[in-house]
């Protein structure tokens, strides 16, 4: 009682002193909850901390993944192009030798027939194809048999046919 008579400088009654004592308890007891409270939210936020650290983890990892998948197919593709930059030259080489060996007989054909080749007595060569034209061949297959072009096998049967 001295205490709170030196403190308020007048006399206070029983019933202040224990209502004093009361809110000194009850401010106790809610700063208290509070501070409880604080920690429980600050173990909720921990907890989600943790939570999205474990995304950003796994993210991180998923992503290192993605970029090695990424590099193996990227070596892939460099390879698959390659072979087929090497198909190309192969099948660009094989054209080209085609295209000489073309012209090679093509040459061949144009010196066999050619009429320097060989004198034929044209009237014996109109004379078969008439004769095989009434036979009921066609001009290809006459050019075939007397190994001439059709073009000149055409022509002797159309001269035929106006001279007739």
């Amino acid at each position: 009682m001295e205490l709170i008579l030196k403190l308020f400088g007048t006399q206070v009654s029983l019933n202040s002193m224990f209502q004093i004592g009361v809110d000194v308890i009850i401010l106790g007891l809610l700063g208290m909850i509070l501070t409880v409270k604080k920690l429980r939210i600050s173990k909720k936020d921990e907890v989600v901390m943790k939570s999205f650290e474990n995304i950003v983890e796994e993210t991180a990892l998923i992503s290192q993944r993605f970029e090695i998948n990424l590099e193996k197919r990227r070596d892939l593709l460099q390879q698959i192009t390659a072979k087929l930059d090497q198909r190309i030259q192969a099948a660009e080489s094989l054209c080209t030798r085609l295209d000489q060996l073309s012209r090679i007989n093509t040459d061949k054909l144009a010196v066999r027939h050619s009429p320097s080749a060989g004198p034929r007595p044209q009237g014996a060569d109109q004379q078969k194809v008439i004769l095989l034209a009434r036979k009921g061949l066609d001009a290809s297959e006459i050019s075939k048999s007397l190994k001439r072009p059709v073009g000149e096998v055409e022509l002797i049967l159309n001269l035929q046919k106006i001279a007739s």
